[in-house]
């Protein structure tokens, strides 16, 4: 099938700038063309001719457009139809197999003549007007099939319902076409009702049936042979439990109230085509502000059911369901209807009615809708409920000869394989300016206490309802606390309260960056409020989202105001005493709003301004703090009360990155602190607003965090987007999270681990697949075959043709740059919030992109900005965010999941539908691979081997297969275990990988990775081979290789043997008695074990039935006893440096400590990760010492201290070491892997910038 009609190559030609033919119209013709052929699709394009040159008005004889259009209509004049021709062996057919197929079906129903009556149910309402017209041709010799397509007004026009019912009921059309956007209309029942195009969409299946007459009709799907992914759907559909069948028997005779069970499985694609979404079929919807989807009122009962699932079973009584009622009210000759949505009472949900309609069809849509509408309001129903736009990355329209590369992805001059690509903002907030600033979306942010203080909760209020945000980690000074949100109660906000609110917040941003910032309340997209103490969450709402605590009602407004009106107060006040007033308070000792605060310690009755005070080096100068006073402030009025008590006060930190575990105060003035002042002279800083009197600037504290915290809701908010949009809620969000964020995102968690897994996942669906469709291949083909599905540079191009690197966390976060989120008064002065800090790399990609060319000197604003929005990667980054991404989903949801995400990404795994995909196709193609001669195994050898695996060879020849080596046919060609040593290969990696993942939650990458190595090397399979005894089954014709096997089996028991002894000697567990062998061990041992788990896995249908049996029972345990951390070298100083580097650390020693005594036991320290960065204060950190009197085994056994550590503090590396963002290892390491550099950093690089712009 062509992939375009001459017609659209006219048409380009006509308008090659695209100014009145729009890619919509090609879209729309190449989905016709697709689905029913070339006749239909010049029939599109004449329709498509037709409405752009009709009813126009004269245009400019000057404009572009005026030529145009003159093109387009002489192209209309000059139109030649073309005859239909339905015949498929005829050179002249221009229908599709599908449209041929159909056409076979129909004729099947001849005899029935005017009987037949029939529906045809597609996806595209432009398919259905053009199928229409070709089943009326007289061409097509099917007289009693008289078509017609169903418009959507059938929804909507009773009239048109009921012309279109009584048509189809008295013979006049013997065959409707719907789209599924009206597969809900009620009409008269069908004896065939035919879905053209398959959806994933069990309701879709529920309405197909409810068309038909029950058993005396057919439902048919008509699926694509070889077509995988349709079987697959097909399989899905029909696959339901009891309650699920027994729901759908009852809604198929209508009027169904209840509503369905939670194993109902409706896809999150929209039931609007997009010919019906660009025509504007439905104008009204309702828009999800996370996600940007959109909820017209045909996709409203879908949205319904899923709100019902996901609320039966965890938050209602057994029993309590919701359902939905109908209701019927006459008025004169017209029949109206009206549907109630009803649901739980312990829900507090309230029954939505939906308005009288004329038909059940609509009242049934406007009362689901309704309800969407008003779930939507209160905050209930969200993205997880919502349909999902179809995902379509930004269109690339490269010119001949030139890259795939996206045009807004930039490549880097310094280096091809660097690509700088737009940073992702969360749709939330673009989305939140289309909601109402004067209804308000609370949600609660309640930090544990951090560092010893109190923390008090602190409301968000959004104007677009947030979605549930999970838990999350802040950190300072080496101490960690939990984050939790809780979801509140909508209120209505007053004009008066939003401009407290506005100041309020305003004032909150000032103090935390210190820095002017005044934004009106209508460009705010959320306000921050204290509460008062008597706020507490909903036992429970963390299990129960539908449960919604009010907010409102706690807010101080007071303390608000004065707040937004005043930044501070005067502290000293006769009205109040002075304790009473000092409690817990903020300050600061100049009636300035810009200046450095301090927390009050306390109040010192014992000290006055006449005192000296010897621990404040301050003052020490002067003889007390009033001579101090008179010294150094201007114009000093001198005291109305020199015996008034002092305060003892406590800097107040700048803010921070408070996202990873190494978060610290900033470095303190080199000049002394201070730490006493005079009330007198001391001004109270009004935020925190005093909530109570108690806890006052525990408000403080958790505002102090707002950068961080705001900088991890945006996190939170693009991995919904991204798991909504692409993967429709399949990821874990947690998981997907974590395999997002770079290590340059300086976050507690990167997706270096996850990558381990997921890199191990991927070569196993590469190598099932390739297994399976080159069944002919040799082991050297399969392998350089799979390196192109699991390159880095096919990942790579996946996911930027897809879209996903703009979501990658790529940017470190810089609190000195935040802003909340708001919209700015012009572009140019944007700043995006949660903004990461520029390294030197973005400095000079920056550069290098703008070399030569004429601009205009920026704005720091400007500069800042540039820098922010565009995330700069290796290549190798991406695809390893990829591979993450695929361990995610296989934590989230097993093989199959993985499988799916694998497909979304665009992995090269064509015709791959499922997991069973890789069993039917691998059995298709045996025939080819048995074509090779095999050798024949004894039973006795049968019986055997499958005695030492634990499992029964479906197929005996596939372990004949196994057991073959290449000399078995003295030269000839024959089946040997090659290809099945490269399937077992993957799968025992990907075993491995996995059981250490598992086993190992707090190892380090480079810790798992050693691990893995030392599991799966040839000299560990060949110990393990001899250990279980495969060697002696192994079936070979060559002298030298049964003298090297001997060789090589009487050297390792002795080895092995004295491993044991010493083992038992020292009290300790055996280590890898292999590494002693001076001999490499025969390749035919390690390949053998490896083919015979491909042959197992084969037989098994690509199942990990009997291998996970045989790593479980065999494999895993030979190795846990062996192969640890401690004995992947006979030196274990070797394994530690190796870690280290493996680490990216690379300041580590192990070093002798002198002794005070001579001939005293020698001490060793080993120690890690010492130097690199100013930020690191960690010089000479001593991770595990030992006294010994030989400095050889005290260097093994500081060694191996030093590996157990390392191995249970998963955070001591990271904690100690900042190599990856030091100078020395930026040097060493590409740019693009290098992480951000520290906060203090940020003013380099804005002198670096522009002193590169002055040289421009």
């Amino acid at each position: 099938m062509p992939t375009e009609v001459p017609a659209a190559a006219k048409l380009r030609e006509a308008d090659p700038n695209g100014s009145i033919v729009k890619p919509h119209h090609f879209r729309r013709a190449h989905r016709v063309l697709q689905q029913l052929g070339p006749y239909a699709c010049n029939l599109a394009w004449k329709e498509t001719l037709g409405e752009l040159t009709a009813g126009a008005g004269p245009d400019d004889p000057t404009s572009p457009n005026a030529s145009v259009r003159q093109r387009l209509a002489e192209m209309l004049r000059n139109w030649s139809d073309e005859p239909l021709v339905v015949a498929l062996d005829s050179p002249a057919c221009n229908i599709t197999p599908k449209v041929a197929k159909l056409l076979q079906i129909l004729s099947s129903y001849d005899e029935s003549g005017n009987d037949f009556r029939g529906i045809v149910l597609v996806e595209d309402r432009a398919v259905a007007r053009f199928l229409s017209a070709i089943l009326q041709r007289p061409e097509v010799g099917l007289p009693f099939v008289r078509a017609v397509d169903v418009h959507p007004r059938v929804v909507s026009d009773p009239t048109y319902q009921e012309e279109i019912s009584r048509g189809f009921n008295e013979g006049h059309h013997t065959l409707l076409i719907l789209t599924r956007s009206i597969e809900d209309v009620d009409l008269p029942r069908a004896t065939t009702v035919i879905s053209f195009d398959l959806f994933d969409d069990q309701l879709t299946y529920a309405y197909c049936q409810a068309h038909t007459k029950g058993r005396s009709s057919h439902l048919l799907h008509m699926v694509e042979s070889g077509n995988h992914e349709q079987r697959r759907i097909l399989t899905h559909i029909q696959t339901v439990d009891p309650e699920l069948r027994s729901w759908m028997t009852e809604f198929a005779k209508g009027d169904s109230t209840d509503m369905p069970p939670s194993s109902l499985f409706t896809c999150l694609d929209s039931r609007l085509s997009e010919s019906e979404d660009s025509a504007d079929y439905e104008n009204e919807y309702l828009l999800e502000p996370t996600t940007s989807a959109r909820l017209y009122k045909v996709d409203a009962e879908a949205a319904i059911y899923r709100f019902a699932m996901d609320i039966q079973g965890n938050t209602i009584q057994p029993g309590d369901k919701p359902s939905i009622s109908l209701a019927q009210h006459d008025e004169g000759n017209q029949e109206n209807y009206q549907y109630t949505v009803s649901f739980p009472k312990s829900l507090n949900i309230p029954d939505v009615h939906g308005p009288y309609c004329p038909s059940k069809t609509a009242a049934r849509r406007e009362a689901f809708y309704a309800a969407c509408r008003e779930f939507v309001r209160v905050g209930l129903m969200d993205y997880r409920h919502f349909p999902q736009p179809r995902w379509r990355p930004a269109e690339q329209h490269p010119n001949v000869g030139e890259s795939d590369t996206p045009q807004e992805v930039k490549t880097a001059n310094s280096s091809s394989a660097t690509h700088g690509y737009p940073r992702k903002a969360p749709d939330f907030w673009a989305n939140s300016p289309r909601y109402p600033v004067t209804t308000l979306y609370p949600t609660v942010i309640v930090p544990d206490n951090l560092a010893g203080q109190p923390h008090a909760p602190v409301a968000l209020l959004t104007r677009a309802p947030l979605p549930q945000v999970p838990d999350s980690l802040v950190f300072f000074s080496s101490a960690r606390a939990t984050v939790r949100f809780h979801r509140g109660a909508p209120f209505e906000a007053s004009a008066v309260q939003l401009q407290a609110l506005q100041g309020y917040t305003n004032r909150v941003v000032r103090s935390l960056t210190n820095k002017p910032f005044d934004c009106p309340a209508e460009s705010l997209l959320c306000f921050f409020a204290p509460l008062r103490s008597s706020w507490q969450p909903i036992f429970g709402a963390q299990n129960a989202p539908y449960h919604l605590s009010p907010v409102g009602p706690f807010i101080p407004w007071d303390a608000i105001q004065l707040a937004a009106d005043y930044f501070a107060v005067p502290l000293y006040s006769n009205l109040t005493s002075l304790d009473d007033n000092a409690r817990d308070a903020i300050v600061q000792d100049r009636n300035v709003e810009f200046t450095m605060r301090h927390f009050l310690v306390k109040v010192r009755h014992d000290l006055t301004p006449l005192s000296k005070a010897d621990d404040s080096p301050r003052e020490a100068e002067y003889p007390n703090f009033l001579e101090y006073c008179k010294a150094r402030r201007k114009d000093f009025p001198g005291l109305e009360d020199e015996k008034q008590p002092m305060i003892e006060v406590t800097a107040v930190p700048g803010v921070i990155n408070n996202l990873h575990p190494t978060a610290a105060p900033p470095t303190l003035p080199a000049k002394a602190p201070l730490k006493y002042l005079i009330p007198e002279l001391t001004y109270k800083f009004t935020i925190p607003a005093r909530t109570t009197l108690t806890f006052s600037n525990s408000t403080f504290r958790t505002l102090w965090l707002l950068p961080s915290i705001m900088t991890k809701v945006d996190s939170w908010l693009l991995v919904k987007e991204l798991d909504a949009k692409l993967f429709h809620h399949a990821i874990s969000e947690p998981q997907l999270l974590v395999a997002l964020s770079t290590r340059a995102a300086w976050t507690e968690s990167n997706y270096e681990r996850l990558e381990f897994l997921g890199d191990a996942f991927l070569k196993v669906i590469a190598s099932n697949f390739l297994y399976v469709t080159m069944p002919t291949a040799g082991e050297g083909a399969l392998h350089h075959t799979r390196q192109g599905i699991i390159g880095n540079k096919t990942l790579h191009e996946c996911a930027m043709r897809l879209g996903v690197c703009p979501y990658v966390q790529h940017k470190r976060f810089v609190a000195k740059l935040w802003q909340p989120p708001h919209v700015p008064a012009s572009s140019a002065e944007a700043a995006a919030a949660g903004s990461g800090a520029a390294t030197s790399e973005d400095v000079e990609m920056q550069d290098a992109e703008e070399k030569g060319k004429n601009r205009q000197k920026r704005t720091k604003k400007q500069r800042q900005l540039d820098m922010q929005n565009t995330l700069w990667m290796g290549d190798k980054v991406v695809a390893d965010v990829v591979e993450a991404i695929l361990a995610a989903a296989f934590l989230s949801g097993g093989h199959e999941r993985a499988l799916q995400a694998a497909r979304k990404l665009q992995i090269p795994l064509p015709n791959i539908a499922q997991w069973t995909d890789f069993t039917r196709i691998g059995a298709q193609n045996e025939v080819q691979s048995t074509n090779a001669p095999a050798s024949s195994l004894l039973s006795s050898t049968v019986e055997a081997v499958q005695a030492l695996v634990g499992s029964v060879f479906s197929k005996p020849d596939l372990l004949a297969q196994a057991l073959t080596h290449g000399s078995a046919f003295g030269g000839a060609e024959g089946a040997s275990y090659e290809r099945l040593e490269f399937i077992g290969d993957a799968i025992l990696d990907f075993l491995v990988a996995r059981h250490i993942f598992q086993q190992h939650p707090h190892l380090s990458p480079g810790g798992l990775t050693l691990l893995k190595g030392g599991m799966v090397s040839n000299r560990a399979l060949a110990a393990f081979c001899v250990h279980m005894g495969l060697h002696r089954h192994l079936h070979f014709a060559s002298d030298q290789l049964a003298h090297a096997i001997r060789r090589y089996v009487d050297a390792l028991a002795d080895l092995r043997q004295k491993e044991y002894d010493a083992a038992t000697r020292e009290q300790r567990l055996p280590g890898q008695y292999w590494l002693d062998m001076p001999l490499e061990p025969p390749k035919c041992l390690s390949d053998v074990v490896e083919s015979v788990i491909g042959a197992l896995y084969v037989c098994d249908g690509f199942f990990e039935v009997g291998v996970g049996r045989f790593f479980e029972t065999a494999f895993k345990p030979f190795m846990d006893a062996h192969v640890r951390l401690q004995t992947l070298s006979t030196n274990p100083k070797v394994t530690l440096l190796e870690l280290l580097q493996a680490e990216g650390c690379r300041q580590h020693a192990v070093v002798k400590v002198p002794q005070d005594r001579q001939n005293a036991p020698v001490h060793m320290e080993g120690t890690g990760a010492l130097t690199a960065c100013v930020a690191v204060h960690v010089h000479g950190q001593v991770i595990a010492s030992v006294v010994d009197p030989t400095a050889t085994v005290a260097t093994r056994k500081v060694a191996l201290a030093a590996l157990d550590v390392l191995a249970n503090d998963p955070e001591l590396l990271p904690r100690i070491c900042d190599c990856a963002a030091g100078d020395g290892v930026k040097k060493q390491q590409p740019k693009t892997e290098d992480p951000a550099q520290e906060e203090a950093e940020a003013a380099e690089v804005e002198e670096a910038m522009e002193a590169l712009e002055s040289a421009e």
